[in-house]
C-alpha cells in the first residue's frame, strides 16, 4: 500500500527568551562601582562604631550574589522554555495528525481484527499525543507566568538598586570629606572622640538608609517564598506525561 504523505515535523532550539518590561540603564552603569564603595562606607562605619554609634556593617557580599540572583532568577531562560513547550505543543499536534493520516490509509484489501487493532492503537496514540501537547501547552503558560513575575521582580530590584547607589555615593563623598587631607583616618576618629557622634549625624542617617534598604531587598527575597512554592505546584503538571504514555 502507498504510506500516505506525513507533515515534517521539526523542532529546531527555542530563541532565547527577551526583556519585556523596560529595565533602568542606571543599574548597569554603577554595578560595579557598589564593592568599592561599601568598602569605604564599612570603613566610615567601623570609625562610627568605636564613637558609640552601635550601626551594622554593610554585606559583604556582591549586589549580584546578594539580592539579584537569589531574587531575580534568569527570566530569559524561562521565556526560553516557555517557547519551548509551546514548540513541543505544535509538534505533538502535528505528529498526532501524521498518526490519524496513517490510520486512515490502510490498504483497502487489509481488513479483519488485525486491521481494526491496528487501527484503534494508532488513533489511541494520536489521542494521547493530542492529550501531551494540551499538557506540555498549559505548562508554557506556567513559564509565561513566572518570566513575567520574575523580569518585574528584576525591575524593582534594579530600581532599588539604584536608590542604594544614589545613597552611597552621597554617603561615601560625606565620609571622603571628613577623613581627606593629611590625617585622614585618624583625624576622623579624633573629631568622633572628642566632638562626639552629633558631628556626623547626616552621616549616620545615611548610613541607616543604606543599611534600611538593603534590608528592603533582602525582604523581597524571603517574600517571594510562597510564591515560588506555588508555581513549583503548579509545574507539576508535568508529573503527568509519563502516565498519558504508557497504558
Amino acid at each position: 500500500m502507498a504510506v500516505p504523505a506525513l507533515v515534517d515535523i521539526s523542532l529546531p532550539p527555542p530563541a532565547l527568551g527577551t526583556r519585556e518590561i523596560a529595565h533602568d540603564p542606571t543599574f548597569t552603569a554603577w554595578d560595579t562601582t557598589y564593592s568599592e564603595l561599601r568598602d569605604v562606607v564599612n570603613l566610615g562605619i567601623d570609625a562610627l562604631n568605636k564613637a558609640g554609634a552601635g550601626l551594622r556593617r554593610l554585606p559583604e557580599e556582591s549586589l549580584e550574589e546578594l539580592i539579584v540572583r537569589p531574587l531575580s532568577g534568569d527570566y530569559a531562560a524561562i521565556r526560553q522554555n516557555a517557547h519551548a513547550c509551546g514548540d513541543v505543543r505544535a509538534a505533538l499536534h502535528v505528529w498526532a495528525d501524521n498518526l490519524i493520516r496513517l490510520s486512515v490509509g490502510v490498504d483497502p484489501a487489509w481488513g479483519g481484527q488485525a486491521a481494526a487493532a491496528y487501527v484503534v492503537e494508532v488513533n489511541l496514540l494520536g489521542l494521547a499525543g493530542r492529550a501531551v501537547a494540551e499538557l506540555v501547552g498549559a505548562g508554557a503558560g506556567v513559564l509565561e507566568t513566572v518570566a513575567g513575575f520574575v523580569e518585574r521582580l528584576a525591575v524593582e530590584v534594579e530600581r532599588l538598586l539604584v536608590d542604594l547607589g544614589q545613597a552611597l555615593f552621597r554617603l561615601v563623598a560625606k565620609i571622603s570629606a571628613k577623613v581627606g587631607g593629611p590625617l585622614g583616618w585618624a583625624a576622623f576618629a579624633t573629631e568622633l572622640a572628642t566632638r562626639g557622634l552629633a558631628a556626623v549625624t547626616d552621616i549616620i542617617d545615611d548610613v541607616r538608609l543604606v543599611v534600611d534598604l538593603i534590608e528592603t531587598l533582602l525582604d523581597l527575597r524571603a517574600s517571594v517564598t510562597a510564591w515560588v512554592s506555588e508555581q513549583r505546584e503548579r509545574l507539576a503538571l508535568f508529573a503527568e506525561l509519563p502516565a498519558l504514555m504508557t497504558r
